[in-house]
């Protein structure tokens, strides 16, 4: 290994005549592990890095709870529920003027001209996070390298070589390495409905950061206001009344083959952990334990644990209530399974009630973050 010179917070760049002049750069972030965390692991190391002060991976990522109805009779399911607000170019935009920090993002562009770019701003010490690879492709990901397509992976590009890129990944200690022809194609086809190919996002933070505490009780302010009055009426509480309106009538509108999709659908992203069909749905699945309870039960739990550090007595009230609804979810996938299994959709009114019930708690579960 490299003895690497120091200054500062970075490791300047640095030529090996003995190798033959190889360029590289490495940036020394601090790094912790955070499983099934990827999209704002990186973010919050380059928040740790730029303050000395952690901020917890969990109740970042858990800010993307919401709820959206995505229409589009172009694609299949034309019908898409998600109970999030998205990851990718929109939670890091969410973040943007809380945390205080510049996004560099390009998406689409041929591989070479994007990983000078990347470099480039490496070579300005900002971190880069690489979005929407697939582990395939990883070979430090042992358990799929080569065995099995996990794409929309997301990792923080800390350095580079003439051969090979330098991430940190949140479920391994360190940093690690990433061969150009394995990244290129890891990164070829993008991540289905969140972004195309070779997509990053630079990060840059400004000299005046808030603190974590301030960014957390910004952070979910924010994402209440999103769900209470959001300004689109596919999203929050009005797009959960939009579903509630029209859920009856697919079953007219829709043959059996299309409503098994929309069902699936919205079973695969109730995933709390990741988004993915249960084995009674998918003798794929991973394996791990992941209830479809769309994170709320992992929202509920954050809020009870960092209650005395960042919030007050209101964030374990709202937890009850997401706890709530998040058995409401998984109710409703339960029998989403069933009917799936049965195929049979006769009976769609009967989710209605649920539908209703999860509103009401989760009115009341962002009121009390405010």
């Amino acid at each position: 290994m490299l003895d690497l010179p120091v200054r500062g917070n970075y490791i300047i760049n640095y030529i090996n005549t003995v190798t033959g002049g190889i360029a590289m750069k490495i940036l020394e972030l601090p790094h912790r592990l955070a499983d099934y965390l990827c999209p704002v692991n990186g973010l919050c190391d380059i928040y740790e890095w730029k303050t000395q002060s952690r901020i917890p991976d969990e109740l970042v990522f858990y800010c993307q709870l919401g709820f959206q109805i995505i229409t589009n009779e172009n694609l299949m399911p034309p019908k898409m529920i998600f109970l999030g607000s998205g990851i990718g170019k929109r939670q890091y935009e969410f973040w943007q003027d809380i945390m205080g920090y510049k996004i560099y993002h390009s998406e689409g562009e041929i591989f070479s001209s994007t990983v000078e770019d990347i470099k480039e701003l490496i070579n300005n010490n900002i971190p880069v996070i690489l979005f929407g690879l697939d582990m395939y492709h990883l070979p430090y990901q042992e358990k799929f390298y080569q065995k099995i397509h996990i794409p929309g992976h997301i990792v923080l590009m800390v350095g580079y070589d003439d051969n090979e890129v330098y991430i940190y990944d949140n479920s391994k200690i360190g940093i690690q390495i990433i061969p150009n022809n394995d990244l290129r194609l890891a990164w070829e086809d993008g991540y289905a409905g969140f972004s195309r190919k070779n997509s990053y996002f630079g990060i840059e933070f400004s000299d005046i950061v808030m603190s974590d505490k301030k960014v957390i009780q910004a952070g979910l302010k924010g994402m209440a206001k999103r769900f209470l009055k959001p300004k689109l009426g596919f999203m929050g509480t009005k797009g959960l009344t939009k579903l509630i309106k029209e859920f009856s009538l697919w079953r007219n509108m829709y043959n059996k083959d299309i409503l098994k999709d929309i069902y699936m659908h919205f079973i695969k992203f109730t995933g709390s952990v990741l988004p993915e069909l249960p084995k009674q749905l998918n003798k794929m699945n991973s394996g791990i334990n992941n209830p479809h309870r769309g994170t709320r039960d992992l929202m509920s739990k954050a809020l009870i644990t960092y209650s005395s550090q960042y919030g007050n007595e209101n964030w374990e009230k709202a937890s009850i209530l997401f706890e709530r609804s998040g058995n409401i979810i998984e109710q409703v996938s339960n029998y989403m399974i069933k009917d799936v299994l049965n195929d049979d959709f006769s009976n769609m009114s009967k989710y209605i009630e649920l539908f209703y019930a999860i509103q009401n708690y989760e009115v009341k579960a962002f009121n009390l973050l405010l």
